[in-house]
């Protein structure tokens, strides 16, 4: 027979009894629902059914959900768990018995984080890795309630990552504005490179950009057979072995991501010159070789470049140039502002970066779409004021 008993702190804690033995299934907010979770597990123990071994480390219990997790995502997600779980997790929960992880431990647990500061003052980690790590903790969990039943309840439960005390959430996103743009593309279209003057290949590469709002690991992937008629196709993208440092090619960051675009005619004879000049310099001169798999944007050497190695050049471009630095994914940033600005749909913007949603692309943008939704406003006021209307009959 299950007893109740209120605490202190007016949560409900439910106990239960197995031959002989007493032992709680935790606390609840309202009597009625220690009742149901009391119910639940008298259930089982009256069926015979195994209640597992509540005493687990989390440290098992991680481990387990790991190999589960293995089996259902990419090498390249399993990689960035694995760093979070043996950095970030494992050492503050590791040795704890999973019935004893409580959600105040895990609210404390992110509230440290918010906290950290590095050497600038500003928070070491940002929103969206707090984000990360407590959607994995709330996966673990979850993976010990329902697959290997050792906990009654998910403590991590509905819990979120505050953004009002503990974590500044940065909304700023860089982007080069047209001036610096042009000014930047410029410069590098009249760059000469010391050994091959006329393969401008970083002007392309940050005129594509630019152009396309590709992620650079997906520009780095393309190939010429990638481009149809006017239409890009984007499937694929690099990245770097952490295992090895090979540079890989993979699959695309989720299904979104896969998608169809079109190419305006500048972009399109742009590339068309940049092709004969590549095929010109393969022929022409036995120190340039050519890819193997007729990517688009390779060095001189035939290889696929690295996206440090293009960060670096870029940087160290902009500073010649006397344009601040955006990082590689401010040409992406770029595309989708000037795209906003000059009128295109958010459902247009969304589909073209490949976001998965909507509210993703209204949320990085939410400052451009609010001054764009103020600018459409006013123009809706000014047609429809009264004094406009009046001045408008009277001219009629």
């Amino acid at each position: 027979m299950a007893t109740f008993r209120k605490l202190k702190s007016g949560k409900w804690q439910a106990r239960v009894s197995k031959e002989g033995k007493e032992f709680s299934v935790g606390t609840f907010r309202t009597k009625k629902e220690a009742e149901i979770e009391a119910g639940k597990v008298e259930e089982r123990i009256y069926y015979g059914q195994s209640l597992n071994d509540r005493n687990m480390l989390f440290d098992d219990v991680a481990a387990e959900w790991f190999m589960h997790k293995k089996e259902n995502v990419k090498d390249s997600t399993i990689e960035q768990i694995e760093v979070i779980l043996r950095l970030h997790i494992i050492p503050f929960f590791g040795n704890k018995k999973i019935m004893k992880v409580r959600r105040v431990d895990i609210k404390r647990w992110l509230k440290d984080y918010g906290k950290k500061m590095n050497e600038k003052g500003e928070p070491e980690y940002s929103h969206g890795s707090l984000i990360k790590y407590l959607s994995i903790m709330k996966s673990i969990l979850h993976y010990a309630v329902h697959e290997m039943e050792v906990l009654e309840k998910n403590p991590a439960d509905r819990l979120r990552v505050s953004v009002k005390d503990d974590v500044i959430k940065s909304t700023k996103v860089k982007y080069f504005s047209l001036l610096e743009l042009n000014t930047l593309l410029d410069y590098m279209k009249s760059y000469k490179h010391q050994r091959f003057e006329g393969y401008q290949l970083y002007y392309m590469l940050m005129y594509f950009l630019s152009q396309t709002g590709l992620r650079i690991s997906e520009a780095l992937a393309l190939k010429w057979t990638d481009i149809e008629g006017n239409k890009l196709t984007v499937e694929r993208q690099t990245r770097r072995n952490n295992g090895s440092n090979i540079l890989e090619i993979t699959t695309l960051k989720n299904t979104s991501s896969y998608r169809t675009i079109a190419l305006d005619d500048e972009v399109l004879r742009e590339l068309r010159k940049f092709k004969l000049k590549q095929n010109e310099m393969i022929l022409g001169d036995m120190s340039f070789r050519q890819n193997d798999d007729g990517i688009i944007f390779q060095n001189f050497l035939g290889n696929y470049l690295t996206p440090s190695t293009v960060r670096d050049s870029i940087r160290d471009y902009c500073e010649k140039a006397s344009v601040d630095y955006k990082g590689t994914h401010g040409f992406r940033h770029t595309h989708a502002v000037l795209l906003l600005e000059s009128g295109a749909s958010i459902k247009f913007v969304s589909n073209r970066l490949g976001h998965k949603t909507i509210k993703t692309t209204a949320d990085t943008y939410l400052d451009i779409t609010e001054k764009i939704e103020e600018d459409e406003l006013k123009k809706f006021a000014s047609y429809t004021s009264r004094k406009t209307v009046s001045a408008r009959n009277r001219h009629e």
